[in-house]
């Protein structure tokens, strides 16, 4: 089987982000299975022209105009199945691939109406696929359409190191993340190290800004995006997910959890599944003052910590989460739904 996974979201190196991650790690372990695979994404800049290489190891079309690129990508690559993520022009991406004829599948990694593009209907012409309990059920309650859940694979001999356990992480500096609640927390707390981590694409003011309060505390190290798992995690000791949205997953978590690194996450959305018993989650309502007290009373107890490093790692290592679990129900699943689409 080949498989052409469509995005309107900028991929790797462009925007270093979870979907893109997990995109890439999931093409990978495709690739050690003997599937092919192809990306069409959209760019940052839209002035941008369309270009195809195949530096991240298999074929990836950069397209201003991932809808209008899609028809004449498919006839090259010839894909048995595309396979459409969440995010701008999802609808219109699973269109174009009905237009052309193939089988195609929405795999869908948030439950807020901006990232999914519209109603989705419930169509057996489209398979749905859901990156956790939380969003199937989500997306069940919004819209009556069934998905097969299809954790977000994260390659566990990338994220296995062991950390110096040095610095408080915190990923990805938007509103959107729980960025005022950190830089609360690191003003509270002046004799913690912190390190904040870029991820998404920041809009240059935002980043200024973020940036220039966070160096004037003194406590906060600021790194920009990275691909590499031991400048995020070698010094970590404990990653701070204090979404004030709903996270469909939190692929963070896991990442974190293979290098031991424990987990303190909003009790919102996902993130319980995430996280599982490796970390503690607060409520999530749960006022600043809270936050301060978990972090302080966490750092205070190194036995809790230790405990909660262990049962991390152990998480990280179920059963669901194993990059073969998670390929071989890709696979099947869209096996037959590319089979029920040739009847």
């Amino acid at each position: 089987m080949k498989i052409l996974f469509a995005t309107g979201h900028a991929h790797l190196p462009a925007v270093v982000g979870g979907l893109q991650t997990t995109l890439h790690d999931l093409c990978l372990a495709l690739g050690r299975h003997g599937t092919e695979t192809a990306v069409l994404c959209g760019t940052l800049d839209r002035d941008a022209g369309t270009r195809c290489d195949r530096a991240l190891g298999y074929p990836v079309l950069r397209s201003p105009d991932p809808v209008g690129a899609l028809g004449p990508f498919a006839a090259v690559e010839r894909p048995d199945a595309l396979v459409v993520l969440t995010g701008a022009h999802l609808i219109d991406l699973l269109l174009a691939g009905l237009d052309c004829g193939l089988p195609v599948a929405a795999y869908l990694h948030n439950v807020e109406y901006r990232e999914l593009g519209g109603v989705l209907l419930p169509d057996p012409a489209v398979l749905y696929l859901a990156n956790s309990q939380f969003t199937s059920r989500r997306l069940k309650g919004l819209f009556g359409i069934d998905t097969t859940v299809i954790y977000p694979l994260v390659d566990p001999e990338r994220y296995r190191l062991r950390s110096t356990g040095e610095k408080l992480l915190f990923i990805n500096p938007t509103q959107l993340k729980g960025h005022e609640i950190v830089l609360e927390v690191a003003r509270a707390l002046p004799d913690v190290s912190f390190r904040i981590a870029e991820s998404w694409h920041l809009p240059t003011a935002w980043r200024d800004h973020c940036r220039a309060r966070a160096g004037r505390l003194g406590n906060v190290e600021w790194l920009a995006p990275t691909r590499y798992p031991e400048e995020l995690y070698g010094s970590a000791r404990l990653l701070l997910m204090p979404s004030i949205w709903e996270e469909a997953f939190g692929r963070s978590a896991l990442e974190a959890q293979h290098a031991g690194v424990p987990v303190l996450a909003s009790q919102r959305g996902g993130l319980p599944e995430a996280v599982g018993d490796g970390g503690e989650l607060l409520p999530a309502d749960a006022p600043v003052e809270t936050w301060i007290e978990a972090v302080r009373r966490l750092l205070d107890a190194p036995a809790t910590l230790a405990e909660l490093a262990s049962r991390a790692r152990a998480h990280a290592e179920n059963q669901c989460f194993r990059p073969k679990t998670i390929v071989d129900a890709l696979l099947g699943a869209l096996e037959r739904h590319v089979a029920a689409a040739r009847l």
